[in-house]
């Protein structure tokens, strides 16, 4: 039966153009060409994705979908994902473990199913247990991440293991050193010298023997099995927490610590981490290392600097996603901590860290200015880590050049990418005309 009530295509566009004027005063524009949030403002360098005051998996899944439109837009049926958490540390010091647990669901129930594999790791480097391990779940749990894995294992998702990342020096049998994933899992180490301190690193990355499919994962050139063709493809999620560094609500060597100091999670930091390599290469800690200069702030930017590196000469995460439950203002570890309820995400760590560093871990402290990435440049840590990082062209610390999308569960908000969506969906057959309209009348509502 023919439905006298639809509205064709034409008389869709005519009505949808009363909504034109007030649209394009609230920011957003309808017409034959639709923008994603990463092509709406050509200044904006990186875009970040907040959700707040949800569950800590409402607030996951908010994210990803504000991002792709949906986990099946990101992760693929058969993809091996990578995820590098913070685990040095206990309670909030570790990365939110139900926050965690929302992504490993997300994507194993995924629309399209999920045939593919999850690898959770990390390089403790000298702490031997950390919250891979240790009972002390104090603003974190339900699980530390070996029981989390063990759950899932039990739960019969043999596809979803966790790997502990030895340093060569702790474990040379199964953890060599090597020059690529023909000889097996190990680490391999490129060489880099420093533009800014004219000190030589190496920039060890890993690869990962799988305990389901026995394939190497590459980290820097994907999944391997008697060569790389044919092979599914490879995602890499860096999932750090927001925490300070340092003590008493104190500025230490670090600052701020949550994405872009978390990649010396996966790597190999030889000997005390305030050392060089046996060969005398230095490690990427810079941040207690003379031969990067003598002030606290050259060594956090030479330590930036050595992330992004890395991150040009091995991998880039496909998305770093920052878990805020809880934010130590005061520590890592100790109770002088904020319950912040929000998960942040971006396709860049450096913007990502100046937005949480001043919007959510700032907030909770504001008696410490060193919080906010903006004050005193010269001498913030934080910042300087930040600067280090984008001079090796890895995002952007202009605020000016960012765009933040901020979804509260207690204020829910249409978005204009998700009218972008609705579009694109009604174009093919899988929205009505009255949803779009719907949708745009709620993106204008004040």
């Amino acid at each position: 039966m023919k439905d006298d009530n639809k509205i064709n295509r034409r008389e869709f566009i005519r009505k949808a153009g009363k909504y034109s004027a007030a649209a394009f005063v609230g920011g957003y524009m309808l017409d034959s060409m639709f923008f994603s949030p990463q092509d709406a403002h050509a200044s904006i360098i990186s875009n970040i994705f907040i959700a707040k005051n949800g569950t800590p998996a409402e607030n996951v899944a908010k994210v990803i979908d504000m991002r792709f439109g949906g986990i099946e837009n990101f992760i693929g049926y058969d993809d091996v994902v990578v995820i590098n958490p913070n685990g040095q540390w206990q309670n909030q010091g570790a990365t939110n473990c139900a926050c965690c647990m929302g992504l490993i669901d997300l994507i194993l129930n995924r629309p399209g199913g999920f045939d593919g594999e999850i690898i959770f790791c990390e390089c403790t480097q000298f702490q031997p247990d950390g919250f891979w391990t240790i009972p002390y779940l104090m603003r974190n749990g339900p699980y530390n991440f070996n029981d989390m894995i063990s759950y899932y294992q039990g739960n019969g998702h043999s596809n979803v293991n966790g790997v502990r990342l030895r340093r060569n020096m702790e474990d040379s049998q199964d953890w060599p050193v090597i020059s690529g994933p023909q000889q097996g899992q190990g680490w391999v180490r490129p060489e880099w010298q420093s533009p800014t301190s004219g000190c030589l690193l190496y920039l060890p990355y890993p690869v990962i023997r799988s305990p389901y499919s026995n394939r190497l994962i590459d980290l820097k050139n994907g999944v391997y099995d008697n060569g790389y063709a044919g092979q599914p493809q490879l995602r890499f999620i860096k999932m750090p927490n927001l925490n300070n560094h340092g003590n008493n609500a104190q500025q230490d060597y670090a600052g701020v610590t949550s994405a872009v100091k978390s990649f010396l999670g996966i790597t190999e930091l030889e000997n005390d981490f305030r050392g060089p390599f046996n060969d005398g290469h230095r490690n990427m800690h810079t941040y207690a290392d003379g031969c990067h200069g003598a002030s606290a702030a050259q060594r956090a930017f030479s330590a930036g600097e050595a992330v992004g590196a890395w991150i040009n000469s091995c991998r880039k995460p496909d998305i770093s996603l920052t878990t805020a439950e809880w934010v130590g203002w005061g520590s890592r570890t100790e109770s002088n901590a904020t319950q912040a309820r929000t998960v942040g995400l971006s396709d860049d760590p450096v913007s990502l860290d100046y937005y949480m560093s001043k919007y959510v871990l700032w907030p909770t402290y504001t008696a410490q200015q060193y919080f906010n990435p903006d004050y005193n440049v010269s001498t913030n840590n934080t910042r300087q880590t930040l600067n280090g990082c984008q001079s090796q062209g890895i995002g952007t610390v202009d605020e000016a050049e960012m765009a933040s999308y901020v979804y509260d569960f207690n204020a829910p908000r249409v978005f204009r990418f998700d009218i972008d969506r609705k579009i694109d969906a009604f174009r093919r057959g899988e929205a009505t005309q009255q949803e779009v309209l719907d949708l745009i009348e709620q993106y204008n509502q004040p």
